[in-house]
């Protein structure tokens, strides 16, 4: 009788019901959704960069967000993401979840059974070919001065940074996405339209660069047998084999900025020679997108504040109106290779110990969380590494995959300089030679041509002459691109690519599982019936 009365009930709705009870059971089954990704969310499959001119790039774990906002807001900011990578993100043609219609055929895969060795020139020039000039990058360069044959200029000059990088990388999956930016500085730091004067600080940064988006990873066929999880670059990872579900790649693998204020140097033809006081925008624009790239260090002071600690980026944000720190971020894969120059020990194993302290996922308000780290044996740790980065010179380096090239990475006595130190290499060990790319200092009146002539040949060893039809007349050294191999950047010399499995792949990964597939169903039948 029960049953009868029911179907009854509900045969009897009006057509127009049926209606709204579909449209609330979408909307319905979007916010259980949304809800799912919240309380998962301690468990992120992606960390976003945003520059910022006045200081660090800010670090933002996704889809957690620590900025008070609501529920509501969060879901609107996602269908936003959603939006601008569908429809509004103009390279959104190119983008997919897996690997590019132009990526190369029969490109040599690492794997623990048959690793692939470095092969012959000739086999090279014969079977392997990257991608080149606009299928290797696209760039979104967008030019907010007033200056048109400045901005003209300038988007010529990133054009040949990125196609100089494209002859020396072996790009596979592509093109690598660029959103880059010229403008001015001063206006972005002083926003309420004050006055930057010549000594403003702004006014001194030439540009800056970082990938778009991080993922954690971790090796499938690691030879060194480290399968903990780190940070890789989305450029860096869309050329790598991925042995899980794919993640949620962003509009952009790298975004960059570049200052208008800057009395700038393009090279426009062969005749024009650059000024005492210019810099040399082809120089900067190539060194910014080797760090979009993957060439930057998690490892600063804590939390960015006067500590003597030094350690990987901590999670931090603001929850009901106070600062609170919810453990640490992965470090970068740059931060993987890095020992200790002296004892050859590796950086990353004192980073593990710094990051086993309140490294559960649970908010903790940030007083109580410094205080107890002052405390703790990863304090202690942290002390240790802060000293070491300022004893001086060649503290760290990073050996190259074939264990013949050490490279010494920036330090300074007495000091350490968030993005200068150990995200560079040393200024004082490379300059006038091949390796002057990624100093962190750059000189002014002279160009990349300039450099390459002073970078002499005869300073080098052996060991770093041994690949020179790689690098010899470019602005690529050979310990600049030994680094960009060993974090796993495809060469003419290693073309292989490594096996990762991506952690937290995709929201698939937290949400479709037994549990949740049966709430979504208990409550879609709910709503339909009732």
């Amino acid at each position: 009788m029960f049953s009868n009365n029911f179907w009854h009930t509900v045969l009897k709705r009006p057509q127009h019901s049926k209606i709204y009870n579909i449209m609330r059971n979408i909307f319905l089954n979007i916010l259980i959704l949304q809800y799912i990704q919240l309380v998962s969310s301690k468990k992120s499959y992606r960390v976003d960069h945003h520059l910022n001119v006045l200081g660090n790039t800010e670090w933002e774990t996704v889809p957690i967000n620590l900025k008070g906002k609501s529920k509501l807001s969060t879901l609107y900011t996602n269908v936003k993401s959603i939006y601008n990578k569908s429809i509004g993100n103009p390279f959104n043609k190119y983008m997919s979840i897996g690997n590019h219609e132009y990526e190369t055929a029969d490109t040599p895969i690492q794997t623990v059974e048959e690793p692939v060795q470095s092969l012959t020139n000739n086999k090279l020039d014969n079977e392997l070919v990257g991608l080149q000039g606009k299928d290797a990058f696209k760039i979104d360069f967008n030019c907010k001065i007033k200056n048109s044959d400045v901005c003209r200029k300038a988007e010529n000059e990133f054009n040949r940074a990125a196609n100089a990088i494209s002859q020396v990388l072996m790009i596979y999956s592509g093109p690598i996405l660029i959103n880059a930016t010229l403008i001015s500085f001063c206006e972005l730091a002083h926003s309420d339209g004050s006055a930057c004067n010549a000594d403003d600080p702004t006014r001194r940064k030439l540009g800056q660069a970082y990938p778009y988006s991080s993922f954690p990873a971790k090796a499938v066929y690691p030879e060194d047998g480290d399968t903990d999880s780190y940070l890789y670059p989305q450029a860096l990872l869309r050329q790598l084999v991925i042995d899980s579900d794919f993640p949620d790649f962003q509009s952009y693998d790298i975004t960059a900025e570049f200052n208008a204020d800057v009395n700038w140097y393009f090279e426009e033809d062969e005749n024009d020679r650059i000024d005492d006081d210019q810099h040399d925008f082809f120089y900067v624009a190539t060194h910014e997108l080797i760090h979009g790239l993957g060439f930057i260090s998690s490892w600063r002071t804590l939390l960015d504040m006067p500590f003597e600690y030094l350690t990987p980026r901590a999670k931090v944000g603001v929850a009901k109106g106070e600062n609170i720190i919810m453990g640490w971020y992965q470090m970068q894969i740059f931060d993987k290779y890095i020992q200790l120059n002296k004892t050859g020990s590796y950086l990353k194993e004192m980073g593990k110990k710094i990051m086993t302290y309140e490294n559960s996922g649970e908010m903790i308000k940030q007083d109580t969380w410094l205080e107890g780290f002052h405390l703790s044996e990863s304090g202690q740790v942290a002390q240790e590494v802060y000293d070491l980065a300022t004893s001086g010179k060649n503290v760290f380096s990073i050996m190259s995959l074939d264990k013949d090239l050490i490279t010494y990475l920036q330090t300074i006595k007495n000091k350490f300089v968030a993005g200068t130190c150990m995200g560079h290499i040393d200024n004082d060990e490379y300059t006038n030679k091949p390796d002057f790319l990624l100093r962190p200092y750059v000189p002014k009146g002279e160009d990349v041509d300039d450099l390459i002539e002073k970078g002499s040949f005869s300073y080098l060893s052996e060991e770093e002459k041994k690949q020179k039809d790689l690098w010899y007349k470019t602005a690529f050294g050979p310990h600049l691109l030994a680094i960009l191999e060993t974090i796993g950047w495809p060469t003419k010399h290693h073309p292989e690519r490594r096996v990762v499995e991506v952690i937290n792949a995709g929201i698939s990964q937290q949400i479709i599982n037994s549990w949740n597939i049966i709430l979504i169903f208990i409550v879609s039948l709910y709503l339909i019936l009732f």
